[in-house]
C-alpha cells in the first residue's frame, strides 16, 4: 500500500557527492551550485512545474509501509495514470496494468500465498488463478497511488511544504541540487536537476526507501488483458 503514511515513515540515504572535476563536468556543476543557491521553496516549485508537464516516466525503488513491509516498484508512469510494471510486496511480486480508470494485477505463488489466511489456501487461489489477470480493488487498490505522477510529486515536494537547499550533488540523472523538505512533522530529501527542466530525480526519507525517477517523456505501451485472461475473485467462493 502506498499511502501518506507510507511517505510520512523516514528512509536510508545513500548517494555519493562528486563534485570535483573539470570542462564541461565542472561547467555543469558550476551550474549546479548556483542553482542551490535559489530559495529551496523557488526550486521546489520549479521541481512541481516539470514534474507536471511530464508525459511520461519510470519510477523505480522502495518504501516500507506503516506494516513495515517493504514494497518495491519497478513502473513506467504516464501524466494520464497509465502504467505497467511490477510491484514486489514483501516476497510476493505482481504485474501491474492500469489504464484511465481500471487496473488489473497478476500474482506470483508467493504473493497468494502472503495474502491468503493460510498456506493451502494461498495454494488453492494461486492454483484456482494460474496466470490469469485480476481486477485491482479492495485494499490493493492503493498501489495505484504509484501510477500517478502528479500524486507522487505532491507526495516529494507538497505545494505547503518547506524546503531548504542544502548544496549541488550528483545523481544518476547528472548534476542536481539535495532540498531538504519538511511538511508538519515529517522529513524527507528531494534530489532536483540542476538543468532545465527541473525535474525530480531522486526521493528519500529516512529508513523507509528510495524512490528514482528516469526515461522522462520515453513513450510506452499498456493493453487490456482480453476478456478471456481475467479472473474474477468471486469465482474463489464457489
Amino acid at each position: 500500500m502506498f499511502r501518506h503514511a507510507v511517505l510520512t515513515t523516514a528512509l536510508i540515504i545513500a548517494l555519493t557527492s562528486a563534485l570535483a572535476g573539470c570542462g564541461e563536468e565542472e561547467g555543469t556543476l558550476s551550474q549546479a551550485r548556483e542553482y542551490a543557491k535559489e530559495p529551496g521553496n523557488q526550486i521546489a516549485e520549479h521541481a512541481r512545474t516539470a514534474m507536471h508537464d511530464l508525459d511520461t516516466v519510470h519510477v523505480e525503488g522502495d518504501v516500507l509501509d506503516p506494516k513495515g513491509t517493504k514494497i518495491t516498484v519497478d513502473l513506467d508512469v504516464s501524466a494520464e495514470k497509465t502504467c505497467v510494471g511490477t510491484v514486489s510486496i514483501g516476497k510476493g511480486e505482481i504485474s501491474l496494468r492500469s489504464i484511465a480508470g481500471s487496473a488489473w494485477y497478476q500474482g506470483d505463488k508467493d504473493f497468494w500465498l502472503s495474502i491468503a489466511p493460510s498456506k493451502a489456501e494461498g495454494e488453492r487461489i494461486a492454483k484456482r488463478v494460474g496466470e490469469k489477470w485480476v481486477a485491482l480493488e479492495g485494499e490493493l487498490a492503493s498501489v495505484r497511488a504509484f501510477c500517478s505522477i502528479d500524486s507522487l510529486t505532491a507526495q516529494m515536494v507538497p505545494a505547503e511544504a518547506e524546503a531548504q537547499a542544502i548544496g549541488p550533488t550528483m545523481s544518476a540523472e547528472g548534476p542536481a541540487v539535495r532540498l531538504d523538505v519538511t511538511h508538519g512533522e515529517t522529513e524527507s530529501t528531494t534530489f532536483v536537476r540542476a538543468s532545465e527542466p527541473h525535474r525530480i530525480v531522486k526521493w528519500t526519507q529516512g529508513s523507509s526507501g528510495e524512490l528514482n525517477f528516469s526515461d522522462f517523456d520515453k513513450d510506452f505501451q499498456v493493453e487490456e488483458p482480453p476478456a478471456d485472461e481475467v479472473f474474477d475473485l468471486a469465482e474463489l467462493e464457489k
